[in-house]
């Protein structure tokens, strides 16, 4: 009679096939696991490796250091000068050639005083300005070497930096527009915050002037007599020189207003165009994401919530710029002039001290030292025409210059690295 298996030992049997079958499946999803981190960190690194030699000028932007900013002086042109009323509060500072002076350092000043000048018998003729050299964008831009999905990865890297330096520096409200004109892409950082242009409100107004003189409305040649209004030092080259009697031609205030900042002529060329509501509703026609004479409430640098009209957005900023950008392309003639007066202004420009000598820089840069508020907005036509606008509120005219200033370095950073 055949002898039948025990079923415990089979039993046993087959649970140790099982044991061993689990175990030997363990160790090769072990090896598996090993094998797969070590080919995901070789990989890592190797990306790593592409990556800094690609974009070598974004390694360490997080940690990146502040640079500081020094004043930037650019050529000045010999004018007889005056000034006129603003909207806004803004203090402007006499620039010496001994020290550093903060974003609002201006050259306009003689350093004499109304009073001395009237001493020395005014002549309250009008002066006639006599205009610089037309400038004139590139005729030719280079080609881009990197392809368009580095120049995508870097852009979003570049929007990185920026909110890093926000972050790394909670005591500044820092907003950020640029485009690219070449492609109309565009790169923003609280682009739609309420910002205060203050002087660089002249920018729209600027534009709005060009065009009615060109359309007959009003006259470079047309008059206007100073009444005497205005304090000395409060931003006002009119103010700070002559005395009421004085004649200035439309031609000078709009230099004055653009090259300047000069409160006073901002003020004359507001009453020129209808007043203030009517300025507002043209430049809307413009770019309307926000009215200059509505108000709005936001939080300013210092945590502080804040109800005002006069306020505008480096959105809105930006497309001034492209419209005066596009209008001289199309229409010279209209728009010389104010391209002239930015090409020259003596206001500095961090921005302009960014790029250096790799770009012709036109600038306004508005200023209102009471709300710790400056914006340099900038045509910037090196290797390829771009509009920037960078808008800081900071304790400091020094601080808001450095930020403008470091901020403006990394856009350079980002288009020399494309070229």
């Amino acid at each position: 009679m055949q002898k039948r298996p025990n079923p415990t030992f089979l039993k046993k049997a087959e649970s140790i096939r099982h044991s061993r079958t689990r175990r030997n499946l363990v160790i090769i999803l072990s090896v598996l696991v090993v094998t797969l981190a070590i080919v995901f960190v070789t990989s890592v690194a190797a990306a790593q490796d592409r990556y800094r030699a690609a974009y070598p000028w974004l390694v360490g932007a997080a940690t990146s250091t502040t640079t500081t900013w020094s004043e930037y002086t650019r050529p000045v042109h010999n004018t007889e000068t005056e000034t006129t009323p603003e909207t806004t509060t803004e203090t402007t500072t006499e620039a010496t050639t001994t020290a550093p002076r903060p974003i609002i350092a201006t050259t306009a000043s003689s350093g004499e005083t109304a009073e001395s000048t009237a001493a020395t018998s005014q002549n309250n003729s009008p002066d006639i300005y006599s205009e610089p050299d037309p400038v004139h964008f590139n005729a030719s831009y280079p080609s881009r070497i990197c392809s368009y999905q580095q120049r995508a990865v870097a852009m979003d890297q570049l929007k990185e930096k920026i909110s890093q330096y926000q972050t790394d520096n909670p005591g500044y409200r820092i907003c950020y527009d640029m485009v690219f004109l070449t492609d109309n892409t565009s790169i923003g950082s609280e682009e739609l915050a309420p910002i205060l242009p203050s002087g660089a409100w002249a920018l729209p107004e600027g534009i709005l002037l060009s065009e009615s003189i060109r359309d007959g409305k009003l006259s470079a040649s047309d008059i206007t007599t100073y009444d005497g209004s205005g304090s000395p030092g409060l931003s006002s080259y009119i103010a700070d020189n002559f005395v009421s009697g004085k004649q200035l031609y439309t031609r000078m205030l709009m230099h004055y207003a653009l090259s300047l900042n000069d409160s006073l002529a901002l003020g004359y060329i507001n009453g020129f165009l209808g007043g203030t509501e009517a300025v507002a509703e043209a430049a809307a026609q413009i770019s309307g994401y926000s009215s200059y004479v509505n108000k709005y409430i936001y939080t300013d640098f210092r945590g502080m919530e804040i109800s005002s009209t006069g306020l505008s957005t480096c959105y809105d900023m930006v497309n001034y710029l492209r419209t005066l950008y596009k209008g001289f392309v199309n229409d010279p003639d209209c728009y010389q002039s104010m391209m002239n007066d930015l090409a020259t202004s003596e206001v500095s420009s961090p921005i302009a001290q960014a790029f250096g000598e790799s770009a012709k820089v036109y600038h306004i840069l508005g200023r209102n030292t009471m709300m710790g508020a400056y914006v340099d907005c900038a045509i910037v036509d090196g290797s390829e025409p771009v509009l920037l606008v960078i808008y800081c509120e900071a304790q400091t005219p020094e601080s808001a210059g450095n930020a403008i200033y470091t901020i403006a370095g990394y856009t350079q950073e980002f288009i020399a690295s494309c070229y």
